[in-house]
């Protein structure tokens, strides 16, 4: 090489010294892997550098060679090389410090850290080693006259190690944080699970609680038909046997009367005929008084036995509770006979047949009825659908409105508003009865279907509810109340639009 080393001077400086390759090859098959740039202002520097480490092999890969000769040309190469394994550099080429320039463009303007920079210098004393390794951001420094072939091949080979290592780090840092990404979006898919999954347990506990709200209301409803079904089982045993004995019961009555007046009749002449006696008492015992009356002894001593009858059936006392045991048993009787009188209305309601009618004719006919018998400060509003006519017992079902509504008047205590409404729909007519008054206690409200029991009225029947809801019953409807205490009562009743057919 000495006819070689000849042509490549500068400065009389030797840049690679005459000695033995070694072999660099690692396999047979060998494909560009590693960017090598080589920038110096000489072309010498680039023949001799190409030729060197034409045959050198790293890791299977050999070197790609780019070229620059100057810092502008460098810059531009090291952007459109970002992945250039290493770089030559020499330091003074068109100015003093052309690739210190270069070094600051590459670690701060493209902020590559993994470019390793070899800078190499024909003259140190323009640019000292200590000065540059401690300001600038490079990985070698080497002076053009020590760089011989085998040193250039270390020099190499320690810069490529390094930038593989680099890369590795940064591969297996970006594989870290696509790891640490895709840990963070499985979390946040987690989480974002586990929200869904808290929401889904609400939502189902919710919906578990509301089914086993509408059970338990359904249970209870169910006992309170059963109730219904059994109430109404022994009143139509009752029925059944008051049908065969109000016959009875009314004969008697009437018989008890006529008795209970004849005995009135009875006392009257009794006490008529006491008083004639007690005045002719009177005559006598004034008579026996006269001593010439030859039987006046015998006189005295009649009268004597009477006065002593009546003192032991103290006939005083039965002249004066006489009157008030007859009024007593009569009305008694009156009693017996009202009661017959509300068992025979009851059962009548099954008697009457039933026939097509128009159910907001009835309410209205109610209404007009009912409205004058109120104060005016309460208001009635209606909302009176168009509704076809149903098979119903019409005057039992207008007697059963009659009582719902003045029940509802009755509940408000001077000022509020009663409303009726109807409406239809596929298979039912609806009848919504409300008042914002009184309402009714949740104590009483199992009461309020008994015979005799009036919230409003103590002194009332409390037979209205009961035979409103008989009736209604009675036509195959069904009879809803509800209530709230100072809030008001609602009262919904059902019919169906086809009559039911008989078994």
């Amino acid at each position: 090489m000495n006819s070689v080393d000849k042509n490549f001077k500068k400065d009389d400086a030797l840049f690679f010294a005459e000695e033995s390759i070694p072999s660099l090859k690692q396999s047979e098959k060998q494909h560009p892997g590693f960017k090598l740039l080589i920038v110096d202002d000489e072309n010498d520097i680039h023949v001799m550098t190409k030729l060197v480490l034409s045959d050198y092999s790293y890791n299977g890969s050999s070197l790609e060679f780019l070229s620059a000769y100057s810092a502008k040309e460098a810059k531009q190469l090291i952007k459109d090389h970002p992945d250039a394994a290493c770089i030559l550099l020499d330091v003074v080429m068109e100015t003093q410090e052309a690739g210190l320039d270069v070094v600051r463009f590459i670690r701060e303007e493209e902020k590559n850290d993994k470019l390793r920079i070899i800078l190499r210098t024909g003259q140190p004393g323009k640019a000292p080693e200590k000065k540059i390794i401690l300001n600038y951001d490079i990985n070698d420094y080497k002076e053009k006259t020590e760089l011989t072939t085998q040193k250039l091949f270390t020099t190499i080979t320690t810069a490529l190690r390094s930038y593989t290592h680099l890369v590795e780090l940064e591969k297996k840092t970006k594989e870290i944080a696509d790891k640490n990404m895709r840990l963070n979006e499985e979390i946040a898919r987690r989480i974002v699970a586990e929200s869904n999954l808290t929401k889904y347990n609400r939502s189902l506990e919710k919906m578990i609680d509301n089914k086993s709200s509408r059970l338990k209301t359904a249970i209870s409803a169910l006992k309170r038909k059963e109730k219904e079904l059994l109430d109404a089982h022994k009143s139509a045993v009752v029925g059944d046997i008051s049908l065969v004995n109000i016959p009875r019961l009314n004969a008697s009555g009437d018989r008890l009367k006529e008795n209970l007046s004849i005995m009135d009749k009875y006392r009257a002449d009794m006490t008529f005929l006491l008083e004639k006696y007690e005045l002719l008492q009177n005559l006598i015992a004034a008579l026996s008084k006269k001593a010439s009356d030859p039987s006046s002894g015998k006189t005295r001593e009649a009268l004597k036995d009477i006065d002593q009858f009546k003192k032991d059936i103290e006939l005083d006392e039965i002249l004066v509770n006489y009157p008030g045991i007859i009024k007593d048993s009569t009305e008694g009787i009156e009693q017996i006979a009202k009661a017959v009188n509300d068992i025979q209305c009851f059962i009548a309601i099954k008697d009457e047949p039933l026939k097509k009618t128009d159910v907001n004719r009835l309410l209205k006919a109610v209404c007009s009825e009912l409205k004058e018998s109120f104060s005016p400060k309460i208001g009635l509003q209606t909302d009176f659908s168009d509704i076809p006519e149903i098979t119903i017992a019409e005057k039992n079902i207008e007697r059963a409105f009659h009582e719902i509504i003045k029940n509802a008047f009755e509940a408000i205590p001077s000022k509020g508003i009663v409303s009726i409404s109807t409406a239809c729909d596929d298979t039912d007519i609806t009848i919504s009865i409300s008042d914002i008054g009184n309402g009714i206690a949740p104590d009483h409200m199992d009461q309020i279907f008994k015979p005799y029991f009036s919230v409003h009225k103590p002194h009332g029947k409390g037979l209205g509810l009961s035979f409103a809801r008989s009736a209604v019953l009675s036509c195959n409807g069904t009879f809803q109340l509800t209530s709230t205490k100072n809030e008001g009562t609602n009262v919904t009743i059902t019919f169906p639009l086809s009559p039911a057919e008989d078994p």
